[in-house]
C-alpha cells in the first residue's frame, strides 16, 4: 500500500515490514475491539438473551439490589439516558423489575427478576469472561496501564464538557 509520506515527499512504502504510525495502530487495535464486542453481544443475544451491554447494567443491578437508575449510571460511567434505555429493554424481556422508592415516589428502585438471575448467573461466553482470561494472562502493572491509557483516550474523544 502507498501513501503520500510526511511533508508531502514521495510515497511511503507502508509494507509488512514498516508499520503505520503508533497512533494509527491504536486506532485499529480500537477498531478491532469494538467489532469483538458488537459480534460477541449478537452471540449473547441469541444465545443468552441479552446484550453486552445490557449484560452489564443486569450484573449491576444485581449486585447493587434497590439501586437507581442514575446509581447505575454513575457507578458504570454511562449517560443516564443509556441507562434508561436498557433497563426498559430488560424490563420489557422479564429481566428487570422497577419499583418507585417508598420514602420517595420520584426514585425508582431497580432489581432483577429470577429471569434476570438466572440469565447474569453464568459468565459463560461473556465478554467477563473473555476479560477474566485476558486479566489472568496480563501483568497487574500492564492491566493497570492499560487502563489508565484507556481512560486518558476516552477523556481526549469525549466532547468538550462531557465527562466519562
Amino acid at each position: 500500500m502507498q501513501r503520500t509520506g510526511a511533508g508531502g515527499g514521495g510515497p511511503r512504502d507502508f509494507g509488512p515490514s514498516s508499520p503505520l504510525p503508533e497512533p494509527l495502530e491504536v486506532a485499529l487495535d480500537l477498531w478491532a475491539l469494538g467489532q469483538a464486542l458488537s459480534a460477541r453481544s449478537r452471540w449473547m443475544r441469541r444465545s443468552v438473551g441479552l446484550t453486552g451491554p445490557q449484560r452489564l447494567v443486569a450484573r449491576f443491578i444485581g449486585m447493587a439490589p434497590g439501586c437507581s437508575p442514575g446509581d447505575a449510571a454513575r457507578q458504570l460511567r454511562l449517560h443516564p439516558a443509556s441507562v434508561t434505555r436498557l433497563v426498559v429493554g430488560l424490563e420489557a424481556h422479564g429481566m428487570v423489575r422497577r419499583e418507585r422508592d417508598r420514602s420517595d415516589a420520584r426514585r425508582l428502585r431497580l432489581s432483577l427478576t429470577s429471569r434476570g438471575v438466572a440469565a447474569t448467573s453464568s459468565t459463560a461466553g461473556s465478554v467477563e469472561e473473555a476479560a477474566q482470561r485476558a486479566l489472568a494472562a496480563t501483568a497487574r502493572g500492564d492491566v493497570a496501564a492499560a487502563r489508565a491509557f484507556l481512560r486518558l483516550l476516552t477523556a481526549e474523544l469525549a466532547p468538550a464538557g462531557e465527562v466519562h
